[in-house]
């Protein structure tokens, strides 16, 4: 066998190896979940501030609103359906503003889609508010398997501090007397958004 066939049959065999070390990247990035270790997460924190000092991807926000009552607005969701913020008293809401060209936004979506598979619907409610298109949030919704509600300012005034959000993503957790809990800005994860909604204030 000659110099030249042996470099090319090793060429190809790295290739190869190659090609199979990216194909089982590719299957695990695309079969993972965001980290749960369970319904118990605030185990890990005494309070907010233990859960607040942690946070990596988000940044507390509106905190002059926290233990307030969260003013109550409409919103029309992509099947033309209205959603009250007062609707839904006795239960924990979750109030995300996002949009579908932010990709912290987008990386936050599996999250909050496990989150809702994780707690029924008459414990938490969950609310992502776009100021885009409803035809094009329907079909990113539908093309994303997303199983929350999701909701197009349109028309409607939104009261402060609903309105003076800035950054996205921004979730305003709302505890079941309608109270203001936290305000974050940036990337929830899913064992976070536990541990918040455990939490007590």
């Amino acid at each position: 066998m000659t110099e030249k066939i042996k470099t090319n049959k090793t060429v190809w065999l790295l290739i190869a190896i190659l090609g199979l070390i990216t194909a089982g990247a590719v299957v695990n990035k695309q079969s993972s979940k965001p980290e749960y270790a369970g319904k118990s997460e605030a185990a890990a924190y005494n309070n907010l501030e233990d859960i607040i000092k942690s946070a990596r991807s988000w940044n507390v926000a509106f905190k002059s609103w926290y233990g307030k009552a969260a003013p109550d607005f409409t919103v029309t969701d992509i099947n033309g359906r209205e959603h009250s913020l007062s609707g839904y008293n006795g239960r924990n809401v979750l109030v995300v503003f996002w949009a579908t060209w932010c990709s912290a936004c987008n990386m936050e979506i599996p999250h909050l889609i496990e989150l809702r598979e994780e707690i029924a619907e008459d414990e938490l409610a969950i609310v992502a508010i776009s100021n885009e298109e409803p035809g094009h949030l329907k079909h990113f919704a539908d093309s994303r398997k997303i199983n929350y509600t999701i909701a197009t300012i349109g028309n409607n005034a939104l009261p402060s501090p609903f309105a003076d959000v800035s950054a996205i993503p921004t979730t305003f957790f709302i505890d079941r007397n309608g109270k203001i809990k936290l305000a974050a800005t940036g990337l929830v994860t899913l064992k976070e958004s536990m541990a918040i909604l455990e939490t007590e204030q």
